[in-house]
């Protein structure tokens, strides 16, 4: 359990460091910000201009978890105490990349749920220091 534990919580905190990265980029940068459509055919053209304003926040926030968690040092299937299977490769770097990557994009998909359990934990510290 303390595993577990210990995972969610470092997940929790990346995911959000990540996601405070990714909002800070998106008020600096103008490729994020979404654009009126000059045509607009039954909306399909706002759609696929809303799903690749998506689709790029998604790759930028993978991209701040992947670096948080190799300036971290974070490899987060190991506090699951799994082994992955590149963590048998010849080189480390190889290893240590793909784990990166894998935080990356654990960050980027799992953020909203690493972000609820990230409040669930804070409550609970609360509640064990007695604190309304």
């Amino acid at each position: 359990m303390d595993d577990l534990l210990r995972f969610l919580g470092v997940m929790s905190a990346l995911s959000a460091s990540a996601q405070t990265m990714t909002q800070q980029l998106r008020r600096r940068l103008r490729w994020f910000e979404a654009k009126p459509c000059d045509q607009e055919l039954d909306g399909q053209l706002l759609t696929l201009a809303e799903g690749k304003l998506h689709a790029n926040v998604h790759l930028v926030c993978g991209v701040n978890g992947f670096l948080l968690a190799a300036l971290g040092n974070i490899h987060p299937l190991s506090y699951l105490g799994l082994t992955p299977i590149w963590a048998m490769a010849n080189s480390p770097w190889i290893s240590y990349t793909l784990d990166y990557i894998c935080a990356g994009v654990l960050v980027a998909y799992g953020g909203p749920w690493f972000h609820e359990v990230l409040g669930i934990l804070r409550e609970y510290k609360k509640s064990l220091r007695g604190k309304p």
